[in-house]
């Protein structure tokens, strides 16, 4: 920028940044105080490499120009945001057998609690008896 223009956009940026400040405050505290309301396709691309690389850089930045206090708000809002994020992004792990509800008749749970499932990851529960492996147990003691 050449002459009159510069002088008028860094003023501008001058008289702006304070208030510029206290929104990016106040958006950081707001997006603390919800961070389970963002949306979880949102969520789950802060859990990927390049998410996590934006959302260090950005730490970075709010660190350098603006005060530690922003900072740590902006470290708090990105750890939060990966630790709400889902691991995957239909919602069941990778690698397991979907099954799709196709019965009409539901559990007594999902009655109670409203839920509609639209698939059951495990249908089965594998069950075992108690193992004790302990070199020393009771009945050996007693007897000597």
């Amino acid at each position: 920028m050449k002459g009159g223009a510069r002088v008028h956009m860094l003023d501008l940026i001058k008289k702006y940044a304070q208030p510029l400040s206290i929104y990016i405050g106040i958006a950081l505290v707001l997006g603390i105080a919800y961070i389970g309301r963002i949306p979880k396709s949102a969520a789950f691309y802060a859990n990927t490499l390049l998410g996590r690389l934006a959302l260090f850089w950005l730490t970075i930045i709010v660190a350098d120009t603006y005060s530690w206090v922003y900072a740590l708000l902006m470290a708090l809002f990105a750890v939060l945001l990966i630790a709400v994020s889902p691991r995957t992004l239909e919602g069941f792990q990778d690698g397991t057998d979907l099954k799709i509800v196709t019965q009409k008749k539901r559990w007594f749970s999902e009655e109670v609690l409203k839920e509609n499932p639209m698939g059951i990851e495990d249908d089965t529960v594998k069950t075992s008896a108690i193992q004790d492996n302990s070199n020393s147990s009771n009945s050996t003691n007693s007897s000597k």
